[in-house]
């Protein structure tokens, strides 16, 4: 892997997530951030950087701008849920447009751009303790997060 494509920034004892964004100022911020809750990071700066990553590890989380170099947020979301062992990891898409082919997608949840900082990390703790599906294997629709139902 690129030196400066992936950025591993975990502290032990904590979950995992992986961020997919490809804005390292906002991908950096991101990090810091979740690491002050305590949270171990991934950061990939394109969708096939990620695509690597999740070939051997399986986050908790995913959070994944739409915009990418390459495949696009979306492209790889649909990749990582036809992927049986990470059919279960939620899912949240980070954008400032939002797509209209986004809107029949079930398996994800949506957090517009531009965000505020404690909205994201209420986010993240919700998906992280109850993940993004009931048991009936529906889509949970956060507060502060838009569905993409």
């Amino acid at each position: 892997m690129c030196k400066n494509q992936y950025v591993d920034h975990r502290p032990a004892h904590s979950k995992h997530i992986l961020i997919v964004e490809d804005d390292p100022v906002l991908g950096d911020l991101l990090l810091e951030a979740l690491q002050e809750e305590t949270y171990q990071a991934f950061h990939a700066l394109s969708g096939e950087v990620a695509q690597s990553i999740l070939q051997t590890e399986a986050p908790a989380l995913v959070l994944l701008d739409y915009h990418l170099p390459g495949i696009n947020g979306l492209e790889l979301a649909n990749w990582l849920r036809s992927r049986e062992e990470c059919e279960h990891i939620p899912i949240l898409l980070i954008s400032a447009d939002v797509p209209r082919e986004v809107s029949g997608k079930k398996h994800l949840s949506i957090l517009k751009k531009p965000f505020e900082l404690e909205t994201l990390l209420q986010s993240v703790a919700e998906m992280l303790v109850s993940g993004s599906r009931d048991a009936s294997g529906a889509e949970k629709t956060f507060s502060h997060i838009t569905s993409a139902q």
